[in-house]
């Protein structure tokens, strides 16, 4: 987790120049693997795969947990505006955490769900995909897929500022009862 969490004060995050992966998350990825190969040294693999076994879950879940930080305005874009690059860096960040993963859990009786893992990743992706929609592709998107995510996940992307937008809570609140009205 603080591994994870320092992906919100990395300056690949607001990074113009290139797209990079944040140190933090390469960190993560070295220490997953060495983790997994002491703990089934010591330990055996049954042990390792249920230390490891829900992993798949957790992990997408601290990247959408990043995301919120970020929509909030909180982390380093309190100095610097979030940038496209440092969305794709998040994303690529997700990929790169998905392959470490699979492989520090591909051993002898892991308990490793592909399904489930690619199921948590993609969803952690969607999350990530709508911080650099534009107000419009956000609307649309809201209205196809608005059980997807909670009402106060959609309401946090529809007041962010973002490389593509300016935060608009109006237009939410908007979609939201024309959605339920009907119309």
């Amino acid at each position: 987790v603080i591994r994870l969490s320092k992906v919100c004060t990395s300056s690949t995050i607001v990074a113009r120049d290139a797209v990079r992966i944040p140190s933090s998350v390469n960190d993560l990825g070295e220490y997953l693997t060495a983790a997994s190969d002491n703990l089934r040294e010591a330990a055996g693999n049954a042990v390792t795969a249920y230390a490891f076994s829900s992993l798949e879950q957790y992990i997408p879940l601290c990247l959408i947990q990043t995301v919120r930080v970020l929509a909030a305005g909180e982390g380093i874009i309190t100095r610097a505006p979030l940038s496209v690059n440092g969305i794709e860096a998040l994303d690529r960040s997700g990929s790169v955490l998905y392959r470490d993963l699979k492989g520090a859990t591909s051993f002898d009786n892991s308990f490793w769900d592909i399904e489930l893992a690619a199921v948590s990743f993609e969803r952690s992706a969607s999350f990530m995909a709508m911080m650099e929609l534009e107000m419009s592709e956000l609307e649309a998107y809201y209205q196809a897929n608005h059980d997807d995510f909670s009402d106060a996940d959609f309401q946090l992307m529809f007041a962010m500022d973002g490389p593509g937008r300016q935060g608009d809570i109006g237009r939410y609140h908007m979609l939201q009862r024309r959605m339920t009205n009907g119309v």
